[in-house]
């Protein structure tokens, strides 16, 4: 079973190589890398070919319309029998992450598999998502939230009839994972860590973008639910009630780092 790992980049010279390094001490041997830079100006692709050494990659550099749009040109560049997307600055948790993940491929069968992932904050704290079965099930989405892209290694195929929507600047995967979950994919939690994602709070920073677009993707995929959703977006938008559900949310999903 083939593995493509596709990362996407941009100005990217100060957290490139670790991301890399990641990829080339991973013990699973049929690995095809991928890097889509987004036409960096800085040392970028310098620092690729210096990391990579002769390690092979297919790596493509030019312009494009957004993080969407570089993933969607990695999908076509990929192979694989299974995707996934470890973007600039993001690691693998450890050295057997993909050789573990295709065991579970091989006993499941599952066209989505996923892991946790640990966030890295900037001040160099640390904790644990767990993404876990409830995840992988339609109503999940009803609560607002979804599972990061990082954290999944899906079947090439799926991406045949429907790549990433490059109009949406944030919640693209949200809304590509909704579209799957509707079509019957089948989802499975591995129950580890994938990757150690760099959190630096995009999505908090353009928080009216999100909220837009993610209303947008439920009145899309779950128009009948989107009550339900309406509800959990009032109680994120009070403070006595976000409190609350902050809580409930760290007790059901967040644990210690490493």
């Amino acid at each position: 079973m083939k593995i493509s790992v596709i990362t996407v980049c941009f100005q990217a010279e100060e957290n490139i190589a670790k991301t890399i390094e990641s990829v080339k001490r991973q013990t699973y041997e049929d690995i095809e890398y991928i890097i889509v830079d987004g036409n960096s100006h800085d040392r970028t692709l310098t620092v690729i070919r210096e990391t990579l050494g002769d390690h092979s990659a297919k790596i493509l550099s030019e312009p494009d319309r957004g993080i969407y749009d570089a993933m969607n040109k990695g999908v076509g560049l990929a192979g694989g029998d299974y995707i996934h997307f470890l973007n600039a600055g993001d690691t693998y948790h450890d050295d057997q992450v993909i050789e573990s993940t295709v065991t579970w491929i091989e006993k499941t069968g599952a066209d989505i598999v996923y892991g946790d992932i640990e966030y890295l904050y900037p001040d160099g704290s640390r904790e644990r998502r767990n993404y876990d079965g409830k995840c992988g099930r339609q109503i999940y989405y009803l609560t607002g939230d979804c599972i990061n892209h990082q954290a999944m290694f899906v079947k090439r195929q799926l991406f045949a009839a429907d790549l990433f929507d490059i109009s949406l600047k944030i919640c693209a995967d949200r809304d590509w994972m909704m579209k799957k979950s509707r079509a019957g994919a089948v989802l499975q939690a591995m129950g580890f860590p994938v990757c150690v994602y760099s959190y630096d709070g995009v999505s908090v920073l353009q928080k009216d973008v999100y909220k837009k677009e993610a209303a947008f993707c439920m009145k899309k995929h779950y128009p009948l639910g989107y009550p339900v959703f309406a509800v959990f977006e009032f109680m994120r938008n009070n403070r006595v009630f976000a409190g609350l559900l902050h809580g409930v949310y760290r007790i059901l999903f967040i644990r210690d780092g490493k």
